[in-house]
């Protein structure tokens, strides 16, 4: 649900960091012996590196728009989650709805099912209109129809709490976190 794409920031990111890794190799190679002694059986590195300060100075530019570029990157991902779950305009007055209500109203009507082992309520702006993701994690084993059934009355709660349908995107999960769970407990 957000406007990056997960293949290209991680081709980056392992780009990145096998250019990280070649850097310091070199540069620990030229200045750490013990480096320098690890890597003499697989390149032939000198034992001295002499490095014009101009180099240095274009290597600490290029690194610097290096983090720049980064920087920007990391801080123009992500965009589309709010914590506004609806916002509703009327005259002169506006109503908003916190994420925080949605996430109650779900876990409250998902509180009973045995199944369910935890929920995640998230709301995000997609094309100008707010929509919510519910990830529900199931017990190893357990009734999807069921959990699915509790979902579409928790859904239907929420849409009479708020008066209006909100776009809902329902994620199911399992994995470790339902395998270990503990089976619920009739007292």
């Amino acid at each position: 649900m957000t406007k990056s794409n997960r293949t290209l920031n991680r081709v980056i990111l392992f780009v990145l960091g096998l250019v990280a890794v070649a850097v310091g190799l070199v540069v620990g190679a030229g200045v750490l012996p013990a480096v320098r002694e690890a890597l003499r059986p697989y390149a032939d590195v000198p034992r001295t590196l002499e490095v014009p300060a101009s180099s240095l100075w274009i290597v600490a530019g290029v690194c610097a728009v290096v983090v720049v570029l980064a920087l920007v990157w990391a801080c123009t991902r992500g965009r589309g989650g709010t914590a506004v779950a609806l916002r509703q305009h009327t005259g002169a007055d506006t109503v908003t709805v916190n994420v925080a209500l949605v996430r109650d109203v779900v876990e409250h009507e998902l509180t009973g099912v045995r199944d369910v082992v935890g929920s995640r309520v998230d709301t995000y702006l997609v094309r100008r209109q707010r929509a919510a993701r519910i990830r529900v994690a199931v017990r190893r084993g357990g009734d999807a129809v069921t959990v699915l059934a509790a979902i579409d009355r928790a859904v239907a709660a929420l849409d009479r709490t708020l008066g209006r349908q909100v776009p809902v995107l329902v994620h199911l999960t399992g994995g470790t976190r339902s395998a270990l769970a503990k089976a619920t407990r009739v007292r």
